[in-house]
């Protein structure tokens, strides 16, 4: 059965819920490609710019477990899905008026606080709906995800090059609040609470027994520090490669933009080719292929250095880097208990928004030292450690 008949298998929410998730990584997307001519007015040293996104995701992190567990507890995703595309916008509006650092970093922590709302929400659902095909459910949504890292490089390059980055900021809040708006009018008002994707609570007792039993789950522990580091490596160079075409190749805001949304286009072509590979030959050899060609990849993009095979490396870095997200999760969501989903990727992502956490800040500082260079050495040998983690894991649900 190819991947054709697979997509006419599934029903409209998936589809939904993805573009959804395609704004809420429109935003991030968007500010990766502004930080470096933020960073040159503000005048911001590597290690300034990298705390940015620092605080953004530290934020995550903090906001993943209670936004795990109220899903689970309490349920109305839809709602939280709603709240999430609103919240991540509006922040970024702010932050194109202001100039002091300070207040950049608290925007930078209300923008981290909505976009982390949605994964535990959105994520549970599609599990719970779609248990024989999970690895492709999540990587139709890891495609909307996939879109917005895409596009959105496209358009705010060419944006920059005709307006400023605050005038940008400006008008970017449009498409998020208007999404948000959609989907409350026409979907989840009507239609999240139908079905098996109906919001379930659960006696407070009993969740708490539970989740004793979940944080003590070796597995779980194994592919969250999995996915944190192949989250790390991401946001190092969601982070820094922006500014090394910008300030190394010296590309142009539109270039910049288009070199970008090459390499998450190709993630959203190989996404739904893993996560269904991973449903049919097991999500430990898929994992392990695409972490070990990363580790390669990214050696090769800053060893060779030769700018017209560099477009080509990113294509083959973003195919492998961003196809392995919803394989890992799929993976996470086949080893522990279903109605535990939302707490189990809360618990996921705020280990992995740790990790995204740490990565800029470390990354700045090995440019500052050492060369922009060094870090993505770092980056490279960083993902290929995550693959001595899959040992540890079994391969699906006895």
């Amino acid at each position: 059965m190819g991947i054709g008949a697979d997509l006419k298998r599934l029903d409209p929410i998936i589809f939904t819920i993805s573009l959804g998730h395609t704004f809420t990584h429109w935003y991030p997307a968007t500010f990766f490609i502004i930080l470096p001519y933020l960073a040159k007015e503000l005048g911001l040293s590597y290690s300034q710019a990298g705390f940015l996104i620092t605080l953004q995701s530290l934020a995550g992190t903090l906001i993943n477990f209670p936004a795990g567990m109220i899903v689970d507890v309490i349920g109305k995703t839809g709602l939280i899905m709603v709240i999430s595309l609103a919240w991540t916008g509006i922040p970024y509006f702010f932050l194109g008026l202001v100039e002091n650092y300070v207040i950049i970093l608290f925007c930078m922590v209300l923008i981290g606080v909505g976009n982390y709302l949605w994964h535990p929400a959105a994520m549970s659902v599609l599990s719970a709906r779609y248990p024989d095909r999970r690895g492709f459910a999540l990587a139709i949504h890891s495609l909307g995800a996939n879109l917005g890292d895409t596009v959105a490089p496209l358009v705010i390059g060419l944006a920059l090059t005709f307006i400023s980055w605050r005038t940008t900021l400006f008008f970017n809040i449009i498409p998020g609040l208007s999404m948000g708006f959609i989907l409350w009018r026409f979907f989840f008002n009507k239609s999240v609470s139908q079905g098996r994707v109906k919001d379930e609570s659960q006696n407070i007792m009993d969740y708490w027994r539970r989740i004793k039993e979940l944080v003590r789950d070796k597995n779980l522990i194994f592919l969250s520090f999995l996915s944190g580091l192949r989250a790390m490596t991401q946001n190092g160079l969601s982070t820094f490669l922006p500014i090394y075409l910008v300030k190394e190749l010296n590309l142009n805001p539109a270039l910049v933009g288009s070199y970008i949304a090459v390499m998450q286009g190709a993630g959203m072509v190989s996404s739904p080719f893993s996560g269904l590979m991973s449903d049919r030959r097991g999500r430990r050899q898929v994992v392990n292929a695409g972490l070990f060609t990363t580790s390669i990849i990214i050696f090769l993009l800053v060893f060779l250095n030769i700018r017209w095979l560099f477009i080509a490396v990113m294509a083959f870095l973003g195919f492998f880097l961003y196809s392995l997200r919803p394989v890992i999760f799929a993976w996470t969501m086949d080893v522990t208990p279903k109605e535990m989903g939302g707490t189990t990727v809360g618990i996921l992502f705020g280990v992995q928004s740790f990790f995204m956490t740490i990565s800029p800040l470390i990354c700045g500082i090995i440019a500052d030292h050492f060369g922009l260079t060094a870090a993505f050495y770092f980056l490279a040998v960083t993902i290929l450690c995550a693959n001595i983690l899959t040992i540890f894991v079994k391969q699906k649900e006895s």
